[in-house]
């Protein structure tokens, strides 16, 4: 196993930063809201769940577009899909919904404040 990512230069995507924050943005009030109603009320209007998942899709195909898919076989990228499998089981176990939701919060938090060594360390 290898810590480096790829051979070849990353692609640049304009005004990436501003962009990043504003997709991240909707992915935490998303996600917030909608691990927040399953915690407290036991369910939450669809529109939440919806903002999650679509601004996750929008935040991996920007990894994907900048790293290839190296990017899927990395600490960060290998987090990331675990998370999205874990949200498609809590969506149809919605009784496990709360300790499914807990794991993907962990994973993100993970992902997003590993040392940079280690999130762009190949695992698979």
């Amino acid at each position: 196993m290898t810590g480096i990512k790829s051979t070849k230069a990353k692609r640049r995507i304009p005004f990436d930063k501003p962009i990043k924050i504003v997709i991240l943005f909707f992915h935490f009030i998303g996600f917030s809201v909608w691990y927040g109603g399953a915690v407290i009320v036991g369910e939450v209007p669809a529109i939440f769940p919806a903002m999650a998942v679509v601004s996750g899709v929008f935040l991996v195909a920007r990894e994907l577009y900048k790293d290839g898919s190296v990017w899927l076989r990395v600490t960060e990228g290998v987090l990331t899909m675990v998370k999205v499998v874990l949200l498609a089981v809590a969506s149809v176990l919605t009784m496990y919904e709360v300790p499914l939701l807990s794991i993907v919060m962990l994973c993100g938090l993970l992902s997003s404040h590993l040392p940079e060594e280690i999130k762009e360390k190949r695992i698979l």
